[in-house]
This record gives structure tokens, C-alpha cells and sequence, in this order.
């Protein structure tokens, strides 16, 4: 499984570099307030968005995460506190 993973990746990498070296030419002008603050590659821009993009999702995914564990907890501490509040009313039922 490890060389089909290698394999893909070196493929991967192939492509990207190939992007990058026909991508090269700074065509990019990035503006500012009608101010020109410089040139950016082709496949720099694309690989800034792209790198962007994977971190927004992680966070993204990741506050979502955090979210379910918290409802889940929650819900864990309601079910105890309900299965107590029952257990404490059959002992004052036998009492």
C-alpha cells in the first residue's frame, strides 16, 4: 500500500511542477486601493488560493468537530442527570 502512496505522490508532485514551469510568467498584477503592490506567477496565485482554501476548510471542519463533541457532551451530561434525578426519585418512592 506505501509504494501505491509513493508512486501517486511522485505523480502528484510531477504535475504540480510541471504547472509551475509552464505557469512561470508573472502575470498577475496585484492592486490595492488602485495602488499596484507587485506581480505574482500564475501558479503562485493559484497555489496560494488553493493552500487558502485547504486551511479554511480544516478550521472549518474542525469547528465543526469541536461542535459535535459539545452537543455529545452535553447530551451525555443531560442523559446522567436525568437518569439520576429518576434513580433519586424511586428512592424517596421506597422510603
Amino acid at each position: 500500500m506505501s509504494k501505491i502512496k509513493m508512486v501517486l505522490l511522485v505523480i502528484l508532485a510531477a504535475v504540480l511542477v510541471d504547472f509551475a514551469v509552464e505557469n512561470a510568467q508573472p502575470a498577475l498584477v496585484i492592486k490595492l486601493f488602485k495602488f499596484q503592490l507587485g506581480e505574482l506567477p500564475q501558479f503562485l496565485a493559484i497555489y496560494l488560493s488553493l493552500a487558502v482554501g485547504l486551511v479554511i476548510g480544516w478550521v472549518a471542519h474542525g469547528m465543526r468537530i469541536r461542535r459535535i463533541r459539545r452537543e455529545a457532551q452535553a447530551a451525555q451530561a443531560a442523559s446522567a442527570q436525568q437518569q439520576q434525578e429518576s434513580q433519586e426519585g424511586q428512592s424517596a418512592r421506597q422510603a
